[in-house]
């Protein structure tokens, strides 16, 4: 045990002799740099999610995850029980692409006096080139419109807990309350 103490007090004086250095601090930063960039492969934790991918590919794809998260948030509301929803929508998701657009007014007088104008548009779309070949390039993707949302559950016997629903789906999907029903699982 005694070779293990001095030791020890051997590796402190050493150690603290460095630090007091000019250099050793450069190399205590580094080092603390480095610990910082490596911290993330060493990581255990389990919990880390994907990214939620917020394109969808089809209508029922968007409509189908909507549906899962309002399921399980009215799932949590009190007194609602066993939830089912289906929602409606207005259109499919929509692709807004890039455009260069270009506009070239002249102006002219002609024989009489009379000036006139003469106004051209050109519009394209932007292209890139992707591995297969020339892609347009997306600006936005537009989700649908939500068009109403039916909520059937085991508590919508109760007005009390149809008025919690009505008004959490309200909020989250900015709904009027007219395009939403909530009734009794049977």
């Amino acid at each position: 045990m005694k070779g293990i103490v001095e030791t020890m007090d051997t590796f402190k004086e050493k150690w603290s002799k460095i630090v007091h250095r000019k250099n050793g601090l450069f190399l205590l930063g580094i080092a603390g740099i480095l610990l910082i960039g490596f911290a993330g492969f060493f990581s255990t934790d389990s919990n880390t999610e994907p990214a939620a991918d917020s394109s969808y590919q089809t209508e029922s794809d968007y409509q189908k995850k909507i549906e899962e998260q309002l399921t399980e948030v009215i799932g949590q509301v009190q007194g609602a029980g066993e939830v089912t929803v289906m929602l409606t929508l207005e259109s499919g998701p929509e692709t807004v692409y890039a455009q260069n657009e270009q506009s070239q007014t002249s102006t002219r007088e002609d024989e009489e006096g009379t000036v006139q104008r003469d106004s051209s548009f050109q519009n394209e779309h932007i292209l890139f080139d992707s591995g297969a070949g020339k892609q347009a390039l997306v600006e936005e993707q537009l989700v649908p419109d939500i068009k109403g949302v039916a909520v059937v559950c085991s508590g919508g016997d109760d007005i009390a807990v149809i008025e919690r629903i009505t008004e959490l789906v309200s909020v989250v999907l900015d709904l009027p309350s007219n395009r939403i029903c909530v009734t009794k699982k049977i």
